[in-house]
C-alpha cells in the first residue's frame, strides 16, 4: 500500500511581494484517482443567518409530521404502501427514484438540526430500518448505497435531516471502479483493502481512534473539506449487529460535532455497502463537510470535479486527524 504524493510550488506576485503557494497531488492508495490540497488560501466565510428560510420552508416542508402521511410516496411491493417508523425516523419511497429501489428515511422530528444535535439514535434506526428493508429484497447481486445530504450547500432540495437509500443492478461509477481495485488489492495482498489500511493507518498521523467495533480514520487522499472514514469491522450492513451499527452512529456524531467546532453546517456522507459482493470488498463509510450554508453560500464543487473528476481541498489530513484526536 502507498501513500503518493507529488508538491507544486506556485510563484504570485501580491502587494509588491512575491508569495509562494504550495499544492499537494495526493493519491489515493486504492484506485490512485487524485486530490489536490492547496495549503495556502482565503479563510472560510462561516458568517451568515438563514433563519428566514428555516422558517419559511417548514411552511411547505413534505418530511414535517403535519404533512409525510400525507406526501410520503409509498412502495407498493415491498413495503405494501405503509412508512414504516422507528423512533423518530420515517421510511418512505423517494418520490424521485434514483434506482430500482429508492427509498427516504426521515430521521429527526424537527425540521432543522444544529450539528450538535444529532442524536445516535437519529441514525441507529435509520440503519434498523435500512436492514429491515434490506432482508425483504430478492436473491441477486445488488449494489447498496446509503447517502445523506444536509442543507442547500451539500446538495438538499429539503432541509429536514433525512438520509437517501439507493439499491441498484447497475454499480455507480466510482462504486465499480472501487469494487475493482479492491478485488485486484485482495489478489495481490491477500487481504481486503480495508483490514489492511486500518492495519497501516494506526501505526500514522491519520488515524483517529474508535467506536464500538470501528475504525476511524482520516483520508489520505480526501475528496472534500474534513475527509474522515470509517471502517467496521463487519462486512455487510444487513447483518450488523447493533453494537456495530450503535459504533458507526456514534462515530458520525462525534465527527458532526467536530465540523460544528470548525464552522461548518453542511456536510454528505455515504455507505459503500459490501452486502452481495465477494469477499475482497468491505462495507466503508465517508463523511466531508461541505461550505457553510448561509445566505451567501457557495459551491465547493466546480469545473475541476464535474469535468475532470479531482477534489480541491485547503486543509491537510495529518492536520485535522490530530484536532479531531485530541477531542474524540
Amino acid at each position: 500500500m502507498e501513500f503518493r504524493k507529488e508538491l507544486e510550488i506556485s510563484k504570485i506576485l501580491i502587494g509588491g511581494k512575491v508569495e509562494e503557494s504550495a499544492v499537494e497531488i495526493r493519491y489515493d492508495p486504492l484506485t490512485l484517482q487524485t486530490s489536490r490540497i492547496v495549503k495556502k488560501s482565503l479563510p472560510m466565510d462561516v458568517s451568515g443567518d438563514f433563519e428566514e428560510e428555516i422558517t419559511s420552508s417548514k411552511t411547505w416542508c413534505p418530511f414535517c409530521n403535519e404533512r409525510v402521511e400525507n406526501l410520503a410516496a409509498r412502495d407498493p411491493e415491498i413495503m405494501k404502501g405503509d412508512i414504516w417508523k422507528r423512533g423518530e425516523c420515517l421510511a418512505f419511497s423517494n418520490i424521485m427514484p434514483y434506482s430500482k429501489y429508492s427509498l427516504v428515511l426521515r430521521i429527526a422530528d424537527e425540521h432543522y438540526l444544529r450539528l450538535s444535535d444529532f442524536k445516535r439514535s437519529h441514525f441507529f434506526d435509520a440503519f434498523k430500518l435500512v436492514q429491515e428493508y434490506l432482508s425483504k429484497l430478492p436473491e441477486q447481486k445488488l449494489y447498496i448505497t446509503i447517502g445523506m445530504n444536509y442543507l442547500k450547500s451539500a446538495g438538499s432540495s429539503v432541509m429536514h435531516p433525512h438520509i437517501q437509500l439507493v439499491i441498484s443492478e447497475n454499480a455507480t461509477d466510482f462504486f465499480a471502479r472501487l469494487e475493482w481495485s479492491a478485488f485486484e488489492f485482495m489478489e495481490q495482498n491477500g487481504k481486503d483493502y480495508w483490514t489492511a489500511l486500518v492495519e497501516k493507518e494506526k501505526e500514522g498521523e491519520r488515524y483517529i481512534g474508535r467506536t464500538q467495533k470501528t475504525d476511524w480514520i482520516s483520508a489520505f487522499a480526501p475528496k472534500g473539506f474534513y475527509h474522515f472514514l470509517g471502517v467496521p469491522e463487519e462486512k455487510d450492513f444487513a447483518f450488523m449487529s447493533d453494537e456495530q451499527l450503535s459504533g458507526l452512529s456514534e462515530g458520525i456524531t462525534k465527527i458532526l460535532k467536530f465540523y460544528e467546532s470548525k464552522g461548518f453546517n453542511a456536510f454528505n456522507f455515504t455507505f459503500f455497502c459490501g452486502d452481495r459482493i465477494g469477499k475482497h470488498f468491505k462495507t466503508n463509510f465517508h463523511i466531508v463537510a461541505r461550505t457553510p450554508f448561509s445566505k451567501y453560500y457557495w459551491c465547493d464543487v466546480f469545473f475541476s470535479k464535474l469535468f475532470h473528476d479531482e477534489s480541491i481541498t485547503f486543509f491537510l489530513p495529518e492536520d485535522y486527524a490530530r484536532e479531531l484526536r485530541s477531542v474524540w
